[in-house]
C-alpha cells in the first residue's frame, strides 16, 4: 500500500459529504439510498461516530455508528462500514473496526452490533473470524426490497452480529466432528439438501452458504432464492430454540455457519422456574391472609 493510511474521526461537513460518493462506490447505490452528510452529522451530535480511512488525501473507507438502546443497555449500532472496491483486501476494514472499538470503549460502550446479509460469506468470515462476533437474531427481509446491485434479486434477510468489546477474544477454529449435524448443504451430487434439526440439543449444527453469491445469482437465481429460504427457516428455528451462531468456517472451498446450544440459557430457565415457584407461594400466602 503506497503512502500512510490515516484513520481519523470525521466531523467536518466536507468530510461527511465525501462519504456519499464512497457509499455509492462500495454498495453501488442510488443517491437516494445513501446516508446523507446531515444524517451523519446528527448521529455524531447524538453520541455516535463516523470514522474515516484516508490514503494520500483520499477517503477510501469509513464506518458510521450511532447510539442505540437494547433492553436496558446502551449499544453502539454500526450501520455502515465499507472500503472502496479499489482498496479492498488490504486490511483497511479491520483497522476501521478496531478504531471503532477503541472509540466505543472510550465513550463507555461495551457492545457494538450490526446486521449483515448471512448469504454473503465474505462478510461472515470477516465478522466471525477477524472480529469474533456472535449472533443470536435473524431478521427476514429486514429492509424490504433493495435494488442496489449487491442486494437486488434476493430478500434483504439479515443476521445480527454482536461484538462484546471488553470480552476476551473468542475466535477459534471449528472442525466438523462425527456427531455434528449438517442441516443445509450441497450433497456430492450437487443437490441442495435441507434436513431436520437434531433432537439432541448438545449437538452442533452446520449450515452451508455459497462462497460466491454474486455469481450464483447471475447463473442460478432460483437456486439462490431456495438456498436463502432454507437458511432462513433453519436458522430462525434454531435461534428460537436457544442456539446461537458461534463460528463461520471456510474449508475445502465451502462456507459453513456453526450453531451451538446456549447452555447458560438452560441454567437461567432452571433458576427462573425456581423463582416463579417461590413467587407463586408468596401469592398464595397473601391470598390466604397469612
Amino acid at each position: 500500500m503506497r503512502g500512510d493510511l490515516i484513520i481519523r474521526e470525521l466531523h467536518q461537513m466536507s468530510d461527511l459529504l465525501a462519504t456519499v460518493e464512497l457509499q455509492r462506490a462500495v454498495w453501488r447505490m442510488q443517491a437516494y439510498e445513501c446516508a446523507s452528510p446531515y444524517t451523519l452529522n446528527a448521529a455524531i451530535h447524538a453520541g455516535g461516530s463516523v470514522i474515516g480511512a484516508e490514503l494520500e488525501g483520499r477517503l477510501v473507507g469509513f464506518c458510521f455508528a450511532f447510539a442505540a438502546k437494547r433492553d436496558d443497555a446502551l449499544w453502539l449500532w454500526s450501520h455502515m462500514a465499507g472500503v472502496h472496491p479499489d482498496f479492498q483486501g488490504r486490511g483497511i476494514g479491520l483497522r476501521l473496526k478496531r478504531a471503532q472499538r477503541e472509540w466505543g470503549l472510550k465513550q463507555g460502550y461495551r457492545v457494538i452490533a450490526w446486521t449483515f446479509d448471512p448469504m454473503q460469506s465474505g462478510n461472515a468470515n470477516f465478522n466471525f473470524n477477524r472480529l469474533g462476533v456472535r449472533a443470536h437474531k435473524y431478521y427476514a427481509d429486514h429492509y424490504g426490497s433493495m435494488q442496489d446491485s449487491i442486494n437486488a434479486g434476493l430478500a434483504s434477510d439479515r443476521l445480527e452480529a454482536v461484538w462484546h468489546l471488553d470480552a476476551p477474544p473468542a475466535i477459534d477454529t471449528a472442525v466438523m466432528q462425527s456427531d455434528d449435524v449438517k442441516l443445509v448443504y450441497v450433497d456430492d451430487g450437487g443437490r441442495l439438501v435441507r434436513t431436520q434439526p437434531p433432537t439432541d440439543a448438545q449437538k452442533r449444527c452446520w449450515i452451508e452458504v455459497p462462497l460466491r453469491l454474486a455469481a450464483l445469482k447471475q447463473t442460478h437465481i432460483e437456486r439462490a432464492k431456495t438456498w436463502q429460504l432454507y437458511l432462513r427457516e433453519t436458522m430462525t428455528d434454531l435461534l428460537a430454540k436457544g442456539y446461537y451462531v458461534s463460528h463461520f468456517v471456510r474449508q475445502e472451498r465451502r462456507g459453513w455457519y456453526v450453531l451451538r446450544r446456549d447452555l447458560s440459557l438452560d441454567a437461567r430457565n432452571h433458576h427462573a422456574g425456581d423463582e416463579i415457584t417461590l413467587e407463586e407461594n408468596e401469592q398464595k400466602r397473601d391470598w390466604q391472609g397469612g
